[in-house]
């Protein structure tokens, strides 16, 4: 993957990228390396090329990358980086910068912008259309410590669309958060921009870049204005939807199970158990919320409701990450002094405040969440059950709550058992996993509701439960109550 980079010092330097950082070429590589891309060309284009930082009106940022194009006074971007932007930043290989104005089109259809960069005696990288076949490699631009350069990744899949290619999906080694990166040809021609999704890397061609430009096609020297507030709406693209929608479910099924874990452990921390410390299960649910936080960060459809719903999720995320942040704290904080304290109390109350900020936040975008839950074929055929529940998208069959906490992965295992709680009154324990109920063996993909279900319709009488306990299976005779006391229905406690 040897590719072609402009150092600080001015001289053209030949760069591979590897899993640990960049690293030069033998002298043999280089020459080859020169022989099939024409490097004047690609020294070049890389003075074209800018690292992107977007300020976001929430007090976020955004980063990718920008390259200029047309007479100079221009560039094109990942639209998604700019979603909120209230600062628009160039940073330049020579360590120049630029303020962009701001936005002046964007193709959400496809997920690009143009944007306003008033860059002083900037010269614009070439449009080049382009028919790029299944196998064939590109050179994306890309950054990293400050150092400029490209990557050769190879096209992995063509999709095309009403009469024409609609996007290429790359595939190879690469840094990331350079979404927003142009990719080259030999010459050192634009042939498209690389667009970073959760579902990995995307080429959309040239041609889509010239229309936002040139008003058509390259050549036609039209302005383009930004749309205006009355214009119809833009159809989203069904493969950038979908791959919204994928995020957004993947990111619910992440909250749902964050605040399972949060809970558990806050009941495992509590009173003498902080002095063991953070529990290693939340560590992990932590890294794999901020984890699925980025990603979810790093999509745009083109589609009004589903950037709102992302928007918000994001919201969510953010204060949730917070709350697990505080929590670790005041645990850290309580192992060092060896005592509940007044700092590690003070944490876990501001843990405790980012919780409930994240249900409010929640609470506000739910009608945005539920219309396109009704919309959206992923959403409504792949959301694990519980997680509808939670969210209210869906009426639970059964009225009363057990006063457990489970995980989408384990919808059975009492993580959580209330003290006092009717699942308690009923003989179970914290920690155990309820196998079969009634003679109906339960599976993974389930949900305790439907242990629940059975407790319903058994009232009044004794079923025959197995549950493992302390690694061993012990079958309980559980007598159900004809009628469910009052403070365990949902219409007396949350839900």
């Amino acid at each position: 993957m040897v590719e072609v980079a402009k150092g600080r010092s001015g001289r053209v330097m030949l760069f591979l990228f590897l899993f640990l950082g960049w690293s030069l070429y033998p002298d043999r590589r280089a020459e080859t390396a020169q022989a099939q891309v024409d490097a004047v060309a690609f020294s070049k284009a890389v003075q074209s090329m800018a690292a992107l930082r977007v300020e976001t009106k929430s007090g976020g940022v955004n980063t990718g990358m920008a390259f200029v194009v047309g007479d100079g006074d221009r560039a094109v971007t990942d639209a998604r980086l700019l979603n909120d932007a209230a600062r628009i930043t160039l940073h330049f290989q020579d360590g120049s910068e630029v303020l962009s104005p701001g936005v002046l089109a964007v193709d959400g259809e496809r997920g690009l912008a143009l944007i306003d960069a008033p860059v002083k005696g900037g010269e614009g990288l070439s449009l080049e259309p382009a028919e790029i076949a299944r196998g064939a490699m590109v050179h994306c631009g890309a950054t990293r410590d400050g150092v400029f350069g490209f990557i050769k990744l190879s096209v992995a899949e063509v999709r095309q669309g009403a009469g024409k290619i609609e996007r290429y999906i790359l595939s190879g080694e690469a840094p990331w958060g350079n979404s927003g990166a142009p990719a080259l040809d030999k010459k050192g021609n634009v042939t498209g921009v690389v667009i970073e999704t959760p579902g990995g890397r995307v080429l959309i061609p040239s041609a889509f870049i010239a229309v936002m430009v040139f008003g058509s096609a390259p050549g036609q020297q039209a302005g383009v204005a930004a749309p205006s507030a009355g214009s119809p709406p833009v159809e989203p693209d069904t493969g950038l939807s979908e791959e919204a929608d994928q995020a957004i479910l993947d990111f619910l099924a992440v909250l749902f199970n964050h605040e399972s874990v949060y809970l558990w452990a806050e009941v495992a921390t509590g009173g003498t158990g902080f002095i063991q410390g953070v529990p290693q299960a939340f560590y992990d649910h932590q890294v794999r919320l901020e984890t699925a936080l980025r990603k979810l960060g790093g999509i745009t459809s083109g589609d009004p409701l589903r950037d709102k719903v992302m928007k918000n999720l994001q919201e969510a995320g953010q204060n949730q990450v917070a709350m697990g942040n505080y929590f670790i704290q005041a645990v850290i904080q309580g192992q060092r002094t060896e005592d509940w304290g007044a700092e590690p109390q003070h944490l876990n109350k501001l843990a405790k405040a980012a919780y409930n900020i994240k249900r409010e936040v929640l609470l506000l975008g739910f009608p945005d969440i539920q219309e396109l839950y009704g919309l959206s074929a992923v959403l409504n055929g792949k959301m694990p059950r519980d997680v509808r529940y939670g969210l209210g998208l869906e009426k639970r069959p059964t009225p009363f709550a057990l006063g457990a906490v489970t995980t989408t992965g384990d919808p059975f295992h009492l993580l959580v058992l209330s003290k006092g709680s009717f699942g308690e009154s009923l003989g179970l324990r914290e920690g155990d996993r309820v196998l079969s109920a009634g003679g109906v063996k339960f599976c993974a993909d389930g949900s305790l509701e439907d242990f629940k279900v059975i407790i319903m319709k058994n009232s009044g009488k004794t079923i025959s439960v197995a549950v493992e306990r302390d690694g061993r299976v012990a079958d309980l005779e559980m007598i159900i109550p004809g009628e469910v006391p009052g403070k365990f229905l949902y219409s007396s406690t949350s839900k």
